[in-house]
């Protein structure tokens, strides 16, 4: 796996960062856009004025209901005033609804984290993060990684009295996976995690299997100083943590993947598994590279290994959090599942 971020530095980051984060419930209509000298444009709304980001300007669009491929891909590009005009005039045309505005305060620049809502859940990180950590170290979890960017969080724990050898001298262990994101990129979710010692991969189970989310929706928010409905949901999915500590669920997984040693993958299905799921050149030649075999080749596979050449790649230190994520998941799908996702539509 990535090497991750030191646990108190990012305790640290999290609790500076708690300070700086201030949200709004505006009235969609009361947004105002100024064009600014920076790449993104300004919004002001109560007497407070924020520069927005990639991000929230792809949120602000969608709450318009206007393409933002065109605004942002082909327009910013080109003149910023073109998008202001645009927004300006879409803003005049909405119906009137509230939205929630995410910022981040510092000094005398305030951020536009994030245009969501009005009822969405804040299930926010620092939270997450005090009573993730202290409940999967009671569970006796060895914490394997640890990663948070401001937006995003994943604390992963390895339980290593709960283990088991898929082969000969291949041991893995039990674990739990916690992860979340407070601008809109998916919900707070705690799902099994499978770490293989003989080479350090990460392996994340698929929801069927045993997944607990809580979706960042709940009831409209007039005032957010009177939101509590956040920490209610996160005591309630910390409730069944506890579950992830049962070695019986372990063992079955266990079992499956001694069952995808004997299930085949064909190259060519390899080249439409990554062509399906994104993957890029570099990332297809490296699944080939760690199977010892060269795009071209004509060969089938074990799942067990392809499962874990992909699962490989995600311990590259240049890929982000969220791309070493989803290759984790990946590779759970092709172990988990009967066939690779692609054949199953």
């Amino acid at each position: 796996m990535k090497q991750g971020q030191n646990v108190e530095q990012m305790l640290n980051k999290i609790n500076s960062d708690v300070k700086k984060k201030i949200d709004f419930i505006v009235g969609i209509k009361k947004i105002k856009v100024e064009e600014t000298a920076s790449v993104f444009p300004d919004i002001t709304f109560d007497k407070t004025k924020g520069n927005l980001t990639d991000l929230s300007l792809v949120q602000l669009c969608n709450k318009l209901e206007i393409g933002s491929s065109y605004l942002v891909n082909k327009c910013l590009p080109l003149s910023q005033n073109l998008v202001v005009h645009n927004l300006r005039f879409w803003l005049d045309a909405v119906k009137k609804r509230n939205v929630m505005v995410r910022t981040y305060q510092e000094d005398t620049s305030t951020t536009v984290r994030a245009i969501l809502s009005d009822r969405y859940k804040r299930i926010d990180n620092d939270i997450i993060a005090t009573k993730s950590l202290n409940r999967i170290l009671d569970m006796g979890a060895k914490l394997q990684y640890v990663n948070y960017d401001g937006d995003s969080l994943n604390i992963t724990g390895v339980l290593p009295k709960i283990q088991g050898e898929i082969a000969k001298g291949d041991v893995v262990q039990g674990g739990v996976t916690i992860t979340n994101n407070e601008v809109g990129g998916g919900s707070f979710q705690i799902k099994p995690f499978i770490y293989r010692l003989i080479c350090t991969n990460g392996m994340v189970a698929p929801e069927y299997i045993g997944e607990f989310y809580a979706k960042h929706v709940g009831k409209k928010l007039i005032n957010v100083q009177d939101d509590e409905q956040g920490e209610i949901s996160i005591d309630k999915m910390f409730e069944q943590v506890s579950l992830m500590n049962n070695p019986d669920m372990f063992y079955d997984l266990f079992e499956q993947m001694k069952k995808a040693k004997e299930k085949k993958t064909t190259s060519n299905e390899i080249v439409k598994l990554a062509k399906q799921h994104n993957l890029s050149d570099a990332e297809r030649a490296g699944i080939f590279e760690r199977l010892g075999k060269v795009y071209g080749d004509n060969f089938s596979v074990d799942n067990y290994s392809l499962a874990n050449a992909i699962t490989n790649i995600a311990n590259d230190e240049e890929k982000s959090d969220s791309r070493a994520r989803f290759l984790q998941e990946l590779g759970g799908q092709i172990i988990f599942y009967q066939k690779p996702q692609y054949l199953r539509q």
